[in-house]
Formats: C-alpha cells, sequence, structure tokens
C-alpha cells in the first residue's frame, strides 16, 4: 500500500529485503520489507530514516570483492532529498541493510532514477538521470571503488 517500484536483494541468511519507493509522505524515506520464504510473503513494511527520498525510483545491490569469500556490501543509490529529485548519493552498509554509515554525493544537482552494477574488475557502476535545471537532461556514468 502505497509503494511501487521495488528493488529486492538478497541478504546473506537468504531471505529478501524488499526496498519501496514510497508514496506516505508522513514517512519521507523508503519503505522496506523482509521476506523469509524467497519472495513468497513478506513481513511488515517499515521505513528506514537514513534513506531519505522525494518519492523516486531507486537501486540496491551487493557487492562482493571479486574472489572474495565474504559476505559482501549492499550498495543503495536514489536522490537524497526529502522534496526534490536532487542530491544523487550513493549508500553502503556493511550490516545487512540495518544502517547505511557510508555515503557518496555523485551529484548534487537535479537527478532522478539510478542503477548500480560492478564490472568484472571490481569497479562500481552508477548510471543516472542528472541536470543543472532538470534531472532529465542527460544520462551519465559514474565509476568509482568500493573504498
Amino acid at each position: 500500500p502505497g509503494t511501487n517500484e521495488c528493488e529486492a536483494v538478497e541478504l546473506a541468511d537468504g531471505s529478501v529485503m524488499l526496498n519501496m519507493r514510497n508514496y506516505n509522505r508522513k514517512h519521507q524515506c523508503r519503505a522496506v520489507a523482509i521476506s523469509k520464504d524467497g519472495g513468497e510473503s513478506f513481513g511488515q513494511i517499515y521505513y528506514d530514516q537514513t534513506l531519505v527520498e522525494p518519492v523516486c525510483q531507486a537501486s540496491i545491490r551487493r557487492y562482493s570483492q571479486p574472489d572474495s569469500n565474504n559476505k559482501g556490501v549492499i550498495l543503495f543509490s536514489n536522490p537524497a532529498s526529502t522534496s526534490k529529485r536532487e542530491k544523487l548519493t550513493v549508500r553502503a552498509s556493511f550490516d545487512e541493510g540495518k544502517t547505511w554509515p557510508a555515503s557518496k554525493v555523485i551529484h548534487e544537482g537535479p537527478a532522478a532514477y539510478s542503477c548500480l552494477a560492478a564490472s568484472p574488475d571490481g569497479t562500481i557502476l552508477c548510471l543516472y538521470e542528472r541536470g543543472q535545471q532538470s534531472p532529465y537532461e542527460k544520462i551519465t556514468l559514474a565509476r568509482f571503488t568500493i573504498q
């Protein structure tokens, strides 16, 4: 209810975290729900106050270092503003999405939809809409490392 444009990420324990665009402006942040049965059903929706949003799509994915056995990091990108599509930010969670202690602003100005990926060499890729006057002027690919 009041959500759409969902993104899913598998957690280390096999559960699925659903991260949702949220129309409930009482909570100006992403809505989240967890499934313990592979996505057949989801628990109660809660609101992640760290992941502020202006009602916009976001991207979430697990990133693991190439040739590594660790569980990796969960990366999240969206316009990190409660009122406007601006300030495209990538955040990192090292505890399965419970907290988001690391963040990097990719573009300060108008920005909208984004998509996260990783190249075979471990470079993080963020494809996103951005501009100077409007978030829809250009599509840009940012490249960076997890460090």
